[in-house]
């Protein structure tokens, strides 16, 4: 059939019928646009013609995550507006509305104050200002003798009038920036000051105490006795033993190009050094709260020529008045304490108002940089306790035979190494001379001192080399454990030998090495200095083993052990029925048949098991429920102190179910010996560093009890090895021992001695002669009498019978030749026969 001639050229042919679903309307003979006989004009140049799919769809709408991309765009790339300038409208305490009082707005408020007070003018924010008073007990007062050191003379201070300061350094430790850790405390009341004879050894060298009426720094109304107990609250003062304190020394901040200071050199005031820190007070095992703590930030100044320091501290969250330090390097009526603060206290005054002033000005600048300016931060109140802290600390003079640029020069290689320091003696550190750091601690309006005394430091730059000493150590502890893993991972490919291994025990590592690589990682980037970068090392390595290998291992034993968790109890062994069907027959009297105990024993387990998993498939929704529950409670309570050596404890126990499913279901080398002992010592290595290594980055104390995990862990090792040695459930009751497997093991009798014997003879050779070859490695197989027996106990074998295994069809094999075979197939390489487990 041929196809229908096309109409002639010039000819009208048959009207096409308008497809019902294309928007174009039919041709017709005549209409605009069409040319001669109805045939429709040429389509113009340049239009856009829509493809026919395409045809009567809806543009699609603009995707959220773009417009939210674009929102951010433009947001982030619109910097330097200081948007907003102000933070809104409040209502006051009288009901009127005002201006919230932004970050910024504080700090120019704070600033004004102080400005019109070094400036002695008459501002407004000057007029509603009221300057703190000395306080009446200063903690430099009562500084014992023994941390009083006299230096000499006490170089002249910046003024004004004497042009820029001349500073010599004295023989005196100038630089402590660190870590301060484990001083000793010594608390006294002042409300009830002890007898001289019953005084701690630190305050006998105080004869007298001011009166109570004048441990107020900031009341004229004297002594309250119900203010100090608000102040005080439940924290007990008079068990507070310890304090620990990290603190960062820099040179005062230069002055701002606009700065109206009194002072209008340049002078960086060499002979002092701002300090930020923060402390922590302990109490003792004996309070009645039991052991706690409590951190609170300082500022405060340190002078150079004597070394000593003054800092003023309030409980972590409530905001640091910095304005009060320069009254604590004075004193009432210009007196001279024990280190010469006082001697000219009108120009020590001069000085310490004009460096608050210079950092006052500083943070007014570091608010007016920040891309957006917050409201003012509210004060954290402390449900604990709210008294100020006022703190002075003397440092020892240098020792003999050691000189100050000793010193500096070998902080100079710590700080910008040169492969010199090898070579460099080091000077002795400030809490090894002969007397310390010492100092003293007045809780101000609470009525309590104490006394500060020995202790140890780390200095920031070995506190750098020491985390990238401790990076390289567990970045090779983790290191072999994840190439442990990847080597287990490669020698259990086959369902075989995948069926061996517990699920559970590397979901359990893989939840510890998460646990890991979270704290190193977030070490690594809230600490961003130094040694940040190292930290990374191991972290990374545990992110490899916690979620790249560890979890494809275990959807892999997961997938391979699923279709056991379906199969019905485990029935008892056919001996074992065999047995207690005798003794059933025989009729002891009162007996009770022992198959139909332990029958009935794995019964009740395996329904037990079986409900509620049945339960949990038919609503899976309390199975999440159950799973968020856990993780809630999890989350509270595994990084309480308390709860940290149990929590640390159930995650190196991850042997326990791989001895436990060796147990039950008659396993032997399941996994490689390797693979258990050098796991085993990876994972260890770090608990030991945290906890029986005192000097750690992590100023973790000493705890015995990391022993106790080291101990459990030999154990968990011990019973394994154990299994491979005396069999998989000789721990095991007989009501909870698996099924008797097939003996690869068995004693082989002589022919001619037993011929009735049970155990499968050897095959024979073509000679007639017994088999004595493996049938793999085809090398000859040690069957002497004489050592078949040797070391055999508890139920054990002796190590030459563990040397062979012979096959259940008679063949012969080496044991280390018949388990690499069995690995890849589960059957005899001769006959073909089906093979039980190995």
């Amino acid at each position: 059939m041929s196809a229908p001639a096309p109409p002639p050229p010039g000819g009208a042919g048959p009207a096409r019928p308008a497809s019902p679903r294309s928007p174009r309307p039919a041709p017709s003979s005549a209409g605009t646009g069409a040319g001669a006989h109805g045939v429709p004009g040429a389509i113009p140049p340049g239009s856009f013609v829509i493809p026919p799919e395409l045809q009567g769809q809806h543009p699609p709408r603009p995707n959220i995550s773009s417009m939210l991309f674009m929102t951010a765009f433009f947001f982030f790339m619109s910097g330097g507006n200081h948007y907003p300038a102000s933070g809104g409208l409040e209502v006051g305490p009288d009901g009127e509305i005002r201006h919230k009082m932004s970050e910024l707005d504080h700090a120019r408020l704070w600033r004004d104050e102080w400005r019109g007070v070094v400036n002695g003018s008459d501002t407004e924010a000057q007029m509603n200002y009221t300057q703190p008073s000395i306080p009446p007990i200063l903690p430099s007062r009562l500084i014992p003798p023994e941390y009083t050191h006299h230096l000499g003379q006490v170089h002249h201070h910046h003024h004004p009038d004497s042009g820029p300061s001349t500073y010599t350094p004295t023989n005196v430790f100038t630089n402590i920036t660190g870590f301060y850790r484990s001083a000793h405390l010594h608390p006294l009341p002042l409300e009830d000051v002890p007898q001289l004879q019953h005084r701690p050894e630190y305050w006998k060298h105080v004869t007298s105490f001011p009166s109570l009426n004048d441990t107020r720094s900031d009341a004229a109304e004297g002594w309250n006795a119900t203010k100090a107990e608000e102040l005080r609250g439940s924290w007990d003062w008079a068990n507070t033993v310890r304090w620990d304190m990290n603190l960062k020394e820099r040179n005062i901040s230069a002055p701002t190009t606009n700065s109206d200071d009194a002072d209008k050199d340049n002078d960086m005031y060499p002979e002092w050094t701002w300090v930020k820190g923060s402390g922590t007070l302990t109490t003792s095992e004996d309070a009645k709260d039991g052991r706690q703590s409590i951190s609170y930030d300082f500022y405060g100044l340190h002078y150079k020529p004597n070394g000593t320091y003054n800092l003023f501290a309030m409980p972590e969250g409530m905001r640091v008045d910095i304005r009060k330090l320069p009254y604590l390097w004075m004193t009432a009526g210009g007196k001279k304490d024990g280190n010469g603060i006082g001697e000219g206290a009108g120009i020590t005054a001069k000085e310490t108002k004009g460096i608050i002033l210079r950092e006052l000005e500083k943070e007014v600048a570091v608010q007016e940089d920040l891309l957006i300016i917050s409201d003012v931060r509210d004060d954290d109140i402390s449900e604990i306790t709210t008294c100020p802290l006022l703190i002075h600390l003397t440092l020892p003079p240098i020792p003999r035979g050691t000189s100050r640029e000793e010193i500096e020069e070998y902080e100079q290689e710590l700080q910008n190494p040169t492969g010199l320091l090898s070579s460099m003696r080091r000077p002795p550190r400030y809490w090894e001379s002969s007397v310390g750091l010492g100092g003293v601690i007045v809780a101000d309006g609470c009525g309590w001192v104490m006394g500060i005394e020995g202790g140890h430091g780390m200095a920031i730059y070995d506190f750098w080399n020491e985390s990238v000493r401790y990076s390289v150590y567990a970045g090779i502890a983790q290191l072999v454990v994840l190439l442990l893993l990847v080597r287990q991972m490669e020698s259990t490919r086959t369902p075989s030998t995948l069926a061996k291994v517990s699920l559970y025990t590397i979901i359990i590592m893989s939840i510890t090495d998460s646990w890991v690589f979270s704290a190193h990682i977030v070490v690594a980037i809230m600490s961003d200095n130094r040694a940040s970068l190292s930290m990374v090392i191991p972290a990374f390595l545990c992110f490899a083993t916690a979620v790249v290998f560890g979890p494809r291992y275990a959807v892999l034993l997961h997938r391979i052990q699923l279709p056991e968790r379906s199969t019905a109890p485990v029935t008892p062994a056919a001996g074992q029925a065999n047995a207690g069907a005798a003794a059933g027959e025989a009729g002891t009297d009162g007996g009770v048949n022992a198959a139909t105990v332990l029958a009935s024993t794995q019964r009740r387990v395996g329904s037990v098991a079986g409900g509620v998993r049945s339960f949990f498939t038919e609503h899976p929704l309390m199975k999440w429920i159950c799973v968020l529950g856990f993780l809630f409670f999890f989350i509270n309570i595994a990084f309480l102190p308390n709860v940290i050596p149990f929590f640390i404890v159930g995650l190196y126990s991850f042997w326990v179910p791989q001895i436990w499913r060796n147990a039950r279901r008659g396993n032997s080398q399941a996994m490689d010996p390797t693979f258990v002992i050098g796991t085993t010592a990876g994972r260890l290595a770090l608990p030991l560093y945290a906890f029986a290594y005192a000097d750690n980055i992590f100023f973790v104390e000493k705890a015995n009890w990391v022993w106790l995990l080291v101990a459990w862990q030999l154990l968990q090792v011990g019973l394994l090895f154990a299994q491979e040695r005396f069999g998989p459930a000789f721990l095991l009751p007989k009501s909870l021992a698996p099924p008797e497997s097939y003996n690869y093991h068995p004693l082989i009798p002589n022919r001619t001695e037993d011929p009735e014997s049970s155990t499968p003879l050897l095959s024979l050779s073509g000679d007639g002669e017994s088999e004595k070859t493996c049938s793999i490695c085809m090398e000859e197989v040690d069957l002497s009498q004489s050592s078949l027996t040797s070391h055999a106990g508890l139920g054990g074998l002796g190590d030459k019978r563990r040397s062979y295994a012979l096959a259940p069809c008679g063949h012969l094999f080496h044991t280390k030749c018949l388990s690499q075979w069995m690995a890849i197939k589960t059957i005899c390489p001769l006959c073909k026969r089906s093979l039980p487990p190995l």
